[in-house]
């Protein structure tokens, strides 16, 4: 890969391989992409409930229950009642998918910590702003889309 590509033709590979990559470890994992991203969610804020979800994703109710409930059904999920709101449930990912995610993950994890390793606090500070900057526009955009598709559009 040349170092001189533009920051667009970058960002389209990155894209590419980082999606790539979410695809294969979802089958590793036996869930679909959107599973697979949900878990994620749940991995990372445990005790979380499926109303976050339902704002993080932007996908519907029912769709965040049938998710949760494979997920639950697949061992990597726990389902509890919520200790202060006996009506609500918080979701927490077990061991079992901790276990499978660190182990399925541990090489690229190294490889990534290869490539910071070599990069100064300035660099380190540039990529975190560029990182933090794409995350943002990317959940927006996302979110947006979510919603438009959800609203009937006529030609």
């Amino acid at each position: 890969m040349s170092n001189n590509r533009d920051g667009a033709a970058l960002g389209h590979e990155l894209s590419l391989w980082v999606v790539l990559y979410h695809e294969q470890l979802a089958a590793r994992l036996h869930v679909n992409a959107t599973e697979h991203k949900v878990l994620g969610i749940i991995g990372r804020t445990p005790g979380t409930h499926p109303a976050r979800l339902v704002s993080e994703t932007g996908l519907s109710n029912a769709a965040i229950t049938k998710i949760v409930d494979r997920l639950v059904a697949l061992g990597y999920v726990d389902r509890a009642r919520d200790p202060a709101d006996g009506r609500r449930f918080t979701l927490t990912a077990t061991t079992a998918h901790r276990r499978v995610l660190t182990e399925t993950m541990a090489p690229m994890l190294a490889g990534m910590d290869q490539v910071v390793r070599g990069l100064d606090e300035a660099e380190l500070a540039a990529v975190g702003r560029w990182l933090t900057g794409t995350v943002a526009v990317m959940r927006d955009a996302t979110l947006s889309l979510a919603e438009e598709n959800r609203t009937p559009r006529t030609l």
